[in-house]
């Protein structure tokens, strides 16, 4: 069974930088690979975020959408914050060969970075909906890895999640050899500009 990467964390953290270069390098060594950003999918079905029920339930389409993915033989990378236990408990109990990857930033680096402007909207009370300043981020308990972009380098936490990704490959596929190998001939032209884009 393909697996499913799951990329959790607050808005800002580097979900989507991460998720969409790791998908970049599994199309490169030929996987069938599909990326899923949680705020594109919402925006797509017009999903309203509001609410914690609202996100609840989101979470709930998102990942019967991944297993479908899945059943059809694709390895999935999923971003959403995924702010509650209670929707990982879900993810771990219907998703097969499931990934849970903690992108770990500071509140005070996100506030600084806010690369989509939100921690200042909700700071001018213009967003009520928003992980850590109005609602709750429960602490994951068991990721499978837990990548900290406000440590690390964007090249560095790459290779973390691409190493995650290859063992989580191994069993259907020889990967001893392309997990020496570096970053994706594709990708390498984006980090001298991405390391803002976490």
């Amino acid at each position: 069974m393909t697996p499913i990467i799951w990329l959790m964390g607050l808005s800002g953290s580097g979900k989507t930088t991460l998720g969409s270069l790791l998908r970049l390098y599994l199309d490169g060594q030929g996987i069938d690979a599909e990326f899923i950003d949680a705020d594109n999918f919402c925006r797509s079905r017009c999903l309203s975020t509001e609410t914690p029920q609202q996100r609840v339930r989101n979470t709930d389409t998102l990942r019967d959408y991944a297993l479908g993915l899945q059943a059809g033989g694709k390895t999935c990378v999923v971003a959403a914050a995924t702010p509650y236990e209670g929707m990982r408990q879900a993810n771990r109990a219907l998703l097969p060969n499931y990934r849970e990857v903690w992108v770990r930033c500071s509140l005070q680096t996100l506030v600084q970075r806010d690369t989509k402007g939100l921690y200042a909207k909700a700071e001018r009370g213009d967003l009520q909906a928003l992980d850590s300043v109005f609602d709750a981020f429960d602490e994951p308990r068991c990721p499978h890895a837990i990548i900290e972009t406000d440590v690390y380098s964007l090249v560095e936490c790459y290779e973390q999640l691409r190493d995650l990704a290859l063992h989580s490959l191994m069993t259907e596929r020889d990967w001893h050899e392309e997990a020496s190998r570096m970053l994706p001939q594709t990708a390498r032209g984006i980090f001298s500009n991405a390391a803002i884009a976490l």
